[in-house]
């Protein structure tokens, strides 16, 4: 299944940091963008690391660029290669990459104020710089770590703070069309007591709804400050573990979170997860590494919730053994067994063209041709599985097919049988028909004209036995 944000599929891998630190110089993956494409990966995630600049902005020339010329030349690349680009813009971004204990504690305070506000002005420097390159980014790394402290590092009150002021600035303010993704929480199960992060996530949600205006903030712009919602998975760790463990883990807390989501966002949401790291050292071998990733990439790939899902990570860094490559340079003989499963499983995964086709090969001219009078992939995305399959596929009395774009929109395609024309439903006219009234199987029927809008610019499809259309954002109403 493809999440529709990238072409070549959801699974993509954290190609470590792109650039060294104190010099600006661009790391040989990036510099080299083949030897990331080679994997197979359909996208990179990739920390907009500031280095030794001050800003995006600043023009001081570090190996002879400035800060948007290093990461113009990195984009680029990865982009010639077909790769697409998942942005981390976290705090490295900033002049003070480490904020330390500024955002431990939920109470105001003018030195956080002061960090956040460099913080989303350099986010939306990035996004501006970046439009129509770049159409994910996701923001502070791990918040919920304790990174050396005895608590989170950064209190979901600031937490659901950083998420309203990122979402209004670059969403609201500059009307940039890109999917924001909550900074990813870290989740493990070591000894002592896991961390599914399902408390973080919801004190998030109920800080940001108490305290920092979501409620308002939901009903001005029809969401709250997050498209989706980032996700870091470290679990089944033991040496012992089993594919079958690490299977049941990683459900587990798919599971718990999307409960925490869906508690805030209702069970027709259309947000889903990215799972921005996950993976495993080779510390007990390289052949326990590769069975580890064979299942997790498999069970993530095929997850309806998971919109994306990245490695972590391409080669081993000082003490953490989790690349594909091992430490030196990128030859073919560093290469772990991992890497070899990591290609082999994008290769299989890669989404094929199926836009008006059946699984046995056969084309639906009208369902073509609606796709492409509706925009085709930039507005209605790629052929999804929604149940029934990504092909075209009976449903009732007709042929449909799933469609879901990069904003996470669902559409469904349908051409009854015996008509001459396929119509489009989507948005939340399409949640409202097939999980309210059962689709093609309900009392409604097929429909009978593409989906279009009112006089008040709100959706609304008529079909074979109703109507179906928004009196507002929120509320919908049948005929």
């Amino acid at each position: 299944m493809t999440s529709g944000i990238f072409s070549k599929g959801k699974m993509g891998i954290d190609a470590n940091r792109p650039i060294d630190i104190g010099t600006g110089a661009i790391a040989p993956q990036y510099a080299n963008p083949s030897i990331i494409a080679e994997t197979g990966a359909a996208f990179v995630r990739l920390n907009f690391v500031l280095g030794p600049w001050r800003s995006p902005a600043d023009t001081t020339l570090h190996a002879g660029r400035t800060w948007f010329q290093t990461y113009d030349t990195i984009v680029d690349g990865l982009l010639a290669k077909g790769l697409g680009v998942y942005a981390l813009v976290g705090a490295e971004a900033t002049s003070r990459p480490d904020p330390g204990n500024r955002f431990r504690q939920p109470t105001p305070s003018s030195d956080a104020e002061d960090w956040l506000r460099e913080y989303v002005i350099n986010f939306a420097a990035i996004a501006a710089h970046f439009a129509g390159r770049i159409h994910i980014y996701e923001s502070f790394n791990e918040p919920n770590d304790w990174h050396g402290g005895q608590n989170s590092w950064v209190h979901p009150y600031w937490f659901a703070r950083m998420l309203r002021d990122i979402y209004q600035k670059v969403k609201i303010d500059d009307q940039r069309d890109v999917i924001l993704v909550s900074g990813p929480l870290l989740t493990h199960d070591l000894p002592g007591g896991g961390d599914d992060g399902t408390a973080y996530l919801d004190q998030t949600y109920r800080l940001g709804r108490q305290s920092h205006g979501w409620e308002a903030f939901q009903a001005a712009h029809g969401t709250y400050p997050l498209d989706d919602i980032g996700y870091h998975l470290y679990v089944g760790l033991q040496p012992t573990a089993t594919p079958a463990d690490i299977e049941a883990v990683i459900t587990r807390y798919l599971n718990a979170i999307w409960a925490i989501i869906t508690r805030y966002e209702g069970t027709l949401t259309e947000k889903g997860l990215h799972v921005s790291e996950y993976g495993w050292t080779s510390d007990n071998g390289e052949a326990k590494q590769a069975s580890n990733l064979q299942t997790a990439f498999r069970l993530l790939r095929d997850h309806p919730r998971v919109k994306t899902a990245a490695w972590f990570c391409l080669q081993d860094f000082p003490g953490q053994n989790y690349g594909l490559y091992r430490a030196g340079a990128f030859i073919t003989s560093n290469r772990k067994q991992a890497y070899n499963a990591f290609k082999t499983l994008c290769a299989e995964s890669a989404p094929a063209p199926l836009v008006g086709y059946d699984f046995a090969g056969r084309r639906y001219p009208a369902i073509i041709a609606a796709y492409e009078r509706s925009g085709g992939e930039k507005v209605l995305g790629v052929p999804t599985d929604n149940g029934g399959g990504v092909y075209v596929h009976r449903w009732g009395a007709g042929m449909v097919q799933d469609f879901i774009n990069a904003r996470g929109q669902k559409s469904i395609i349908m051409l009854k049988d015996g008509a001459g024309q396929a119509y489009v439903v989507r948005g939340v006219i399409h949640n409202r028909y097939i999980y309210t009234y059962g689709g093609a199987l309900g009392p409604l029927g097929y429909p009978v004209e593409d989906q279009s809008e009112d006089e008040w610019g709100l959706p609304r499809c008529r079909f074979e036995h109703g109507v179906i259309g928004c009196r507002t954002y929120t509320e919908i109403y049948e005929e």
